[in-house]
């Protein structure tokens, strides 16, 4: 809100210190074209002559905003860059009611780089983060067996049981953990 206030401000200066230059330039140009030496000067003297008369000067005035106004957008498309903008849009099955309106769309200038699927694990790790334990347990209860023996799956899996109070399993996981961490400083200390 701010930023549009001061890019408001910033095209009334703009457009004003316009309008005070010609107001300024205009009546300057009439009354000292005769001062001006020579041929530039008789050809200044014919182009307000033209310019002043009742249909031309219409006309040039309009060329001249015209001109002001191509400048002016030129000036600002060069500064902005593109106009070219790359939408993301949250849909289908992804997309939560609970998720506002204006948090299901991304607007980026440049395109995005292709995004991986996260792991199981690093799912599961980023539900536990948010305190979310239910979407924890769903996503570790769809890992294969070979991913919950994982040391990191064991970790979690570990936290998960303390969180929610499930002692008695957080002592066995507890025991795993110690085992499988064992197992791989062992193999690490051969290799």
């Amino acid at each position: 809100m701010i930023r549009s206030r001061d890019e408001r401000v910033k095209q009334v200066v703009i457009g004003v210190s316009i309008l005070i230059a010609l107001t300024v330039m205009v009546p300057v140009t009439l009354i000292s074209w005769r001062l001006l030496p020579g041929l530039f000067g008789e050809w200044i003297g014919t182009m307000i002559g033209i310019m002043t008369t009742p249909f031309f000067m219409e006309a040039s005035f309009s060329l001249l905003g015209l001109l002001i106004v191509i400048t002016l957008n030129h000036w600002r498309q060069h500064k902005d860059g593109d106009e070219l903008v790359y939408l993301d849009q949250v849909t289908g099955s992804q997309l939560s009611q609970e998720l506002p309106e204006n948090s299901r769309w991304a607007i980026y200038h440049e395109k995005p780089l292709i995004g991986e699927a996260p792991s199981l694990l690093t799912q599961a790790e980023g539900a536990f983060a948010i305190g979310d334990y239910l979407s924890t347990a769903n996503l570790i209860g769809a890992m294969s067996q070979n991913e919950l023996n994982h040391l990191d799956t064991l970790r979690l899996r570990l936290e998960l049981a303390r969180a929610t109070d499930h002692h008695d399993l957080a002592d066995r996981l507890e025991e795993e953990f110690r085992r499988a961490k064992a197992a791989t400083d062992n193999h690490l200390n051969t290799t």
